[in-house]
């Protein structure tokens, strides 16, 4: 599994090394899943939720 290809190379294409997501802590929240596709958490927060973020190669 890996995050779109297309979304990684728009993010090169617009001069960006990493992506982004956020998500809500919780049991059956989504943290896995952004996980399993090389998402880190940054250690910051955005409205209470997880930034995490992962290269854009």
């Amino acid at each position: 599994m890996s995050v779109c290809p297309c979304v990684r190379a728009e993010a090169r294409r617009r001069g960006h090394d990493r992506v982004y997501t956020t998500w809500e802590s919780g049991e059956d929240g989504p943290e896995g899943f952004y996980l399993k596709l090389g998402f880190r958490p940054t250690g910051e927060t955005s409205e209470g939720q997880i930034v995490a973020a992962r290269s854009a190669d």
